[in-house]
């Protein structure tokens, strides 16, 4: 079963470069169909086949293949959002784009855990469902947009060197190794050291989707008054104590209030990744930057749960010592923020470049 999801999460990876290339030559519509359409195609054949002969490997082949969707679409509406907002309007267009996706995640899996008990084939029926709501959705209602041209001749290859970029999304993926602790190693060091198991484990998490809706817009506007760059190792350095504190909760009401602080750390850096990204790239490769930080993101989903379960085998006998392990990550983080806004300051002193970022 590992295997396949890191399968999974490998194809997720490639595609993520692909989907980002593609949105920058073909248009944003286009990529945001074809990924759409694929979803529609591979989850219905999981239905069919799980209705029908069950072939096993079938099964499996189209399961990795499903990560070509999302990896197709999450980059090219990345790269719409912000063509279609202005840059001062960009991190509240972010946030919107979030909060929608964070209701599909919270209404995706009650309507999953009902489809499940009348037959599990249901769930795949019902991802294919949507996918072809978001197809029809993409066609009458997006206008194309493909990426503004650069008079400046450059390599149009699918993968982008930019040590801005490079060094922005290092940061991006050791922050997302510590936001991953969040699927597998909370829920297991809750349950199995802390005793904290069904409804009020729940509960915990249900913190997370409420802070996230409540406290989305607040935090935002509260953080608009410094750049984004200092927003992002706030939000790194939130992780960071919520997952420490961690160590130090004995009780249901204290990991609520460390879920709490995690979850700020997550409303200040989710929308704002993007937002620098954007504004970071040149206006002919925007989805292309957007790519590469989905392929640093997800190799840092891939990977965050087994350094999780290492460090949880490792210090079984000492608890607190697994949450200072994930907070070296945040740590490293938010020294690789330092450094991408040190660059910025250095590049805005020595030039005035016709596109990029700049730290106020």
């Amino acid at each position: 079963m590992g295997i396949i999801f890191t399968l999974n999460s490998a194809t997720s990876i490639v595609f993520s470069i692909v989907g980002g290339a593609l949105s920058d030559r073909i248009g944003r519509k286009g990529t945001l169909l074809t990924g759409s359409l694929s979803g529609v195609l591979i989850y219905a054949a999981i239905f069919a086949d799980l209705i029908g002969p069950r072939q096993a490997a079938s099964i499996v082949a189209l399961f990795i293949l499903s990560a070509i969707s999302g990896a197709l679409v999450f980059p090219s509406a990345s790269a719409l959002v912000a063509d279609v907002t202005t840059e001062d309007e960009r991190t509240d267009g972010y946030v919107i784009y979030r909060i929608m996706s964070n209701l599909g995640w919270a209404i995706g899996p009650i309507a999953g855990g009902v489809l499940y008990e009348y037959h599990f084939s249901l769930i795949f029926m019902m991802v294919s469902v949507t996918s072809l709501m978001q197809f029809l959705t993409i066609v009458f209602f997006v206008r194309n947009v493909k990426a503004r041209q650069n008079t400046a001749k450059k390599r149009s290859g699918y993968l982008v060197f930019d040590r801005y970029l490079l060094t922005f999304s290092l940061g991006t993926f050791f922050l997302t190794i510590v936001t991953s602790q969040f699927s597998v190693t909370l829920p297991v060091y809750s349950s199995v050291y802390e005793g904290i198991t069904g409804l009020r484990l729940g509960l915990v998490y249900a913190v997370n989707g409420t802070v996230v809706v409540l406290g989305q817009m607040p935090i935002t506007s509260l953080m608009k008054r410094f750049d984004d760059v200092t927003t992002m190792m706030a939000g790194a350095a939130a992780y960071a104590l919520g997952y420490l504190l961690v160590g130090f909760s004995g009780s249901f009401y204290q990991l609520m209030l460390d879920m709490a602080i995690i979850t700020v750390g997550e409303d200040m850096t989710s929308p704002i990744m993007n937002t620098i990204v954007s504004r970071i790239a040149p206006p002919d490769r925007v989805g292309r930057y957007m790519g590469f930080l989905g392929m640093m993101n997800s190799t840092g989903r891939a990977l965050g749960p087994s350094v999780g379960s290492f460090l949880l085998f490792i210090f079984s006998f000492e608890r607190p010592l697994v949450w200072v392990g994930v907070d070296i990550f945040a740590l490293t983080s938010v020294l690789l923020f330092t450094a991408f806004r040190a660059m910025l300051l250095r590049r805005d002193r020595l030039s005035s470049p016709s596109y990029g970022y700049k730290v106020q």
